[in-house]
């Protein structure tokens, strides 16, 4: 879909870059894929779409006068950090990195963070296992905790 900037958005999503009215096929032939498996839903006054977290859409007004409402909301604590953090601290770090550096990242990230595998910390004593021990509202206060020394070094 040619996204745009992660870090300069109308509202802190990253948005296509194409004209969807008028676009480029030149610039961006993919998009013509895209719009071959688009889907469209025409609403009417009082009709509610869900959104699925992360699915990309494109909505616009077909009369003069509309509203268009969005609420975020997530099914994890709000203790938990935001992934765009995430993201945004990876782009920093691990982006620009060689790619024999970034290739090891990779595996870690597969490893400690997308794996759901009980044996990844299943060698640590329980009491030792720090981060990698399911987070919990004090654990994560402390990480963030961690994390912002880190940072502000």
């Amino acid at each position: 879909l040619y996204l745009g900037p992660v870090d300069n958005t109308p509202a802190g999503r990253a948005v296509s870059m194409v004209d969807f009215h008028d676009p480029d096929f030149a610039a961006y032939p993919g998009f013509r894929d895209a719009l071959a498996q688009a889907q469209v839903a025409e609403l009417d006054a009082g009709d509610a779409l869900y959104i699925p977290a992360l699915w990309w859409h494109h909505v616009e007004g077909l009369s003069d006068f509309n509203v268009l409402v969005n609420y975020w909301w997530r099914d994890t604590p709000r203790w938990l950090g935001q992934p765009q953090d995430a993201l945004n601290h990876a782009l920093l770090a691990i982006r620009d990195l060689p790619e024999d550096e970034k290739r090891h990242w990779r595996a870690m990230f597969d490893h400690y963070v997308f794996s759901d595998d009980p044996a990844v910390a299943a060698h640590i004593p329980e009491p030792e296992r720090g981060v990698l021990a399911p987070l919990t509202p004090d654990s994560a206060g402390k990480l963030r905790a961690f994390l912002l020394r880190a940072l502000s070094r």
